[in-house]
């Protein structure tokens, strides 16, 4: 992979057009996990691929992007976009932000995926859509089943948290991740099965 920019990395077939169109990208998405958690604390290195075999190479398979803990996003030549580039960023903000790997588990992946989803305004989960008991989209293994079989855990994720969202802001967003960090056993770590029940954070 070439570097272009600190953090961002190309595979070499990539064109100029394309390399100059991605750090646009790389700089608008910053913007916006800037306004939505209140700052950016997290620096991932992006691999950005223009072919199918490259981000093959690097693991991917089906999925657009994937992010990897809290320090590396890769992007397919069909992820190179902003939504799906600042998708991508949230993650690895929310990791940054929580700090160890056994602070992360304690997030359900509808959580996770929802602050993903309200983060980079994705218009294709926008739509209200009939909701599923959260307790069900709780484990990566719920979420893959969920999604697998065509129910559509991420408007279902961006519904759950929306209304808190707008409500609490980047404010109430620290608040929990702080929570969190602390020790302290949220309600939605409690196999949340409503979200009425996760609204009362």
């Amino acid at each position: 992979m070439t570097c272009i920019a600190p953090n961002v990395y190309v595979d070499p077939e990539m064109s100029s057009t394309q390399r100059q169109q991605l750090l646009q990208t790389v700089k608008q998405s910053k913007v916006e996990i800037k306004q939505f958690f209140g700052g950016m604390k997290s620096s991932p290195n992006i691999y950005a691929c223009s072919t199918k075999q490259c981000f093959r190479k690097f693991g991917g398979v089906y999925a657009k992007a994937k992010t990897i803990n809290d320090d590396t996003v890769l992007l397919s030549s069909k992820g190179l976009d902003k939504t799906t580039l600042t998708h991508e960023l949230a993650h690895a903000e929310f990791h940054k932000r929580l700090g160890k790997p056994h602070i992360w588990n304690k997030v359900p992946m509808w959580f996770d995926e929802g602050l993903a989803v309200l983060a980079c305004k994705d218009p294709k989960y926008s739509n209200p859509v009939p909701m599923m008991p959260l307790k069900k989209l709780v484990s990566h293994d719920q979420w893959l089943d969920a999604v697998s079989n065509g129910k559509p855990a991420y408007s279902i994720a961006r519904q759950a948290i929306e209304a808190w969202y707008k409500g609490v802001g980047t404010k109430g967003l620290q608040d929990v991740i702080n929570r969190l960090k602390n020790g302290e056993d949220l309600s939605f770590a409690k196999t949340t099965s409503s979200v009425h029940q996760y609204s009362q954070l």
